[in-house]
């Protein structure tokens, strides 16, 4: 018995005793202010994503997927099209990619909607978890990509998407921006970034194209 409380006081306070409070410290350079944000950022967080979706994030997290499907298509149709049109001679329609740089330009936009499809996959996992502002990032840079592009179909798939996510927004943007900070936030859509490059090589070629025309 006096082993006991003797073992009893020994712990007390320690890691070993099970009625000691661990504070948390604030992080290294950060105010208790700061603190105090962070801390309610991951408890509304939190809480999104214990909630779950509703309906209306339900229909759009089916039409994430439906927007992914066409985006695949979109080459195969591209492909179809221009091969019906050289009357279905595969020599032809290479002639028409080397002699049309329009062909050419539009048959790389056409291409590279499977990427955005794919990338899309990956948002739409995070806006099932909760993280609006990621998606919502992600979607504005697809939106501005594909203006560039020219891509009706995925203008169009994108604004849909962001249109329905801005809605519910309630914050989370700028939540998510506060939270990841410059070098996260170019992490977060390095994706989209990618997508706007290729847009603005083919946005200044078509005008090069119109130019010489």
């Amino acid at each position: 018995m006096a082993k006991t409380k003797r073992r009893d006081a020994a712990a007390r306070g320690t890691k070993l005793d099970p009625e000691r409070e661990v504070k948390a410290r604030p992080a290294q350079g950060m105010s208790r202010k700061e603190v105090q944000l962070a801390e309610k950022r991951a408890a509304r967080k939190a809480a999104r994503r214990a909630r779950g979706l509703d309906a209306c994030e339900q229909r759009t997290a089916q039409i994430f997927t439906v927007v992914e499907v066409v985006l695949v298509l979109v080459p195969i149709a591209m492909i179809a099209y221009v091969w019906l049109v050289s009357g279905g001679s595969l020599s032809t329609l290479q002639a028409a990619l080397q002699s049309d740089p329009m062909v050419t330009i539009a048959f790389i936009s056409a291409v590279v909607q499977p990427v955005v499809a794919w990338q899309l996959r990956f948002v739409a996992k995070r806006y099932r978890a909760g993280d609006g502002g990621f998606t919502a990032a992600n979607l504005i840079g697809f939106v501005c990509g594909e203006l560039l592009l020219q891509n009706p179909v995925g203008i169009v798939g994108c604004g849909l998407l962001l249109w329905r996510v801005w809605r519910k927004l309630d914050g989370q943007l700028s939540e998510w921006a506060e939270e990841r900070q410059a070098t996260g936030m170019l992490l977060d859509v390095i994706g989209a970034v990618l997508i706007i490059v290729v847009g603005a090589l083919c946005a200044f070629s078509t005008w090069r194209v119109m130019m010489a025309g």
